[in-house]
């Protein structure tokens, strides 16, 4: 049996796809397997998979078109890992990363693992590939989940990524089965990766942070991420929301807002939702909520002000704690920017290679991203 198992679901992305499964691939250990779950793509996908030898790679269809979180479902049904670990079709990991994970698995045993997460943008309607974050490496330290939880609850989903859930994070499957036992399935919402962060908590206390990348975030065209970059990346977006039918958000969030401004504190309002005994203590705070989302730019100040009657007849919010909320995320806004440009981009500060598995290969041989331990010995 593996003792990590990697998902990669996937959806006619052919042309990142091959790359992310080559660095997937490019480890050592034959104690881990990749499963790339195909959301019934017609662009090759099934011919470009199968022809990879590799014991290690498994390829499953679903066929006919889920939604996102319906494919990470079937998904999980194929795992057999101890540990599940979920990376999108543009995305990589590190030459080597996976070794280094499984090692830390048979020597600091947790039931969830994070890593800090490079960002790496791929070219985009004929824009060149750069990298727009590169990760400060600490040493490795134990997260207080419960503690982290309360933070997102009480500021209206601020930092929600950093949680560990099973996307760029591993997650012991008992956590997973734990989650189908409870509520009929592992994966809800509009996001299962935010679900999921949010849930991890009510599982375990604690969350190992190694001190090296294991993954890469990636952004494309096609992505999600993508959709406020890529000319078409609306299109993309709508297409995506489509695919969940008629589902319903919250009903305590504000229904004129659009969709994907209510995506992430509906993924946390059901995560509380379905798990009242670790959560009844806890208020939303959705004041906070909308200065979070003018710092993601969904929308101005003056927008939220204007609309402040109609917003409190579905939840409260206060105009004065609005204000102080969104002047704490200016400052935060401005210091980001301030470390961004203390922060070296080393060899990447002009540019990237065009692809993100080129990419990783290029920042394993750079200074702290490097891995420390001789080639062939890790296996």
């Amino acid at each position: 049996m593996p003792l990590l198992s990697i998902i990669v679901p996937t959806r006619e992305r052919i042309e990142t796809l091959q790359h992310t499964l080559r660095s997937t691939l490019r480890q050592y250990s034959d104690e881990y397997e990749v499963i790339v779950s195909d959301n019934c793509s017609a662009d090759g996908t099934s011919d470009m998979v199968t022809a990879i030898k590799d014991s290690r790679l498994k390829y499953i269809n679903t066929g006919r078109r889920l939604s996102m979180c319906d494919n990470w479902e079937f998904a999980l049904q194929h795992a057999q890992g101890q540990y599940v670990m979920f990376i999108g079709d543009d995305d990589a990991t590190m030459p080597g990363s996976i070794d280094r994970l499984l090692r830390v698995f048979k020597t600091e045993n947790s039931l969830a693992y994070s890593w800090p997460t490079p960002i790496y943008v791929w070219p985009i309607d004929g824009s060149s590939a750069r990298v727009t974050h590169l990760p400060r490496i600490r040493q490795r330290s134990v997260h207080n989940l419960k503690e982290m939880a309360e933070f997102v609850i009480a500021n209206g989903g601020w930092r929600y990524y950093e949680l560990p859930g099973t996307y760029h994070a591993a997650v012991g499957r008992s956590i997973l089965d734990s989650i189908r036992d409870r509520t009929g399935r592992v994966f809800h919402t509009t996001q299962p990766d935010v679900f999921t962060s949010m849930v991890v908590p009510v599982f375990t206390q604690d969350a190992i942070r190694v001190d090296f990348p294991v993954t890469v975030g990636g952004v494309s065209a096609k992505s999600n991420g993508g959709s406020n970059i890529a000319k078409d990346g609306m299109q993309h977006l709508d297409r995506y929301i489509s695919e969940f039918g008629d589902y319903e958000i919250h009903s305590t969030l504000y229904p004129k807002a659009s969709f994907h401004e209510n995506m992430i504190p509906d993924c946390i309002l059901k995560a509380m939702d379905l798990f009242p005994d670790f959560y009844r203590e806890l208020k939303f705070n959705y004041t906070a909520m909308w200065a979070f989302g003018y710092r993601l730019g969904k929308y101005s100040r003056w927008q939220v002000l204007q609309a402040r009657n109609d917003i409190r007849t579905y939840h409260p919010f206060s105009a004065v704690r609005f204000l102080y909320y969104s002047a704490i995320h200016d400052a935060a806004i401005q210091r980001r920017k301030l470390l961004g440009r203390m922060t070296s981009l080393g060899p990447f500060a002009m540019g990237a290679p065009e692809n993100v598995d080129d990419f990783v290969v290029a920042l394993s041989k750079w200074s702290e991203f490097a891995d420390p331990a001789p080639e062939g010995t890790i296996k």
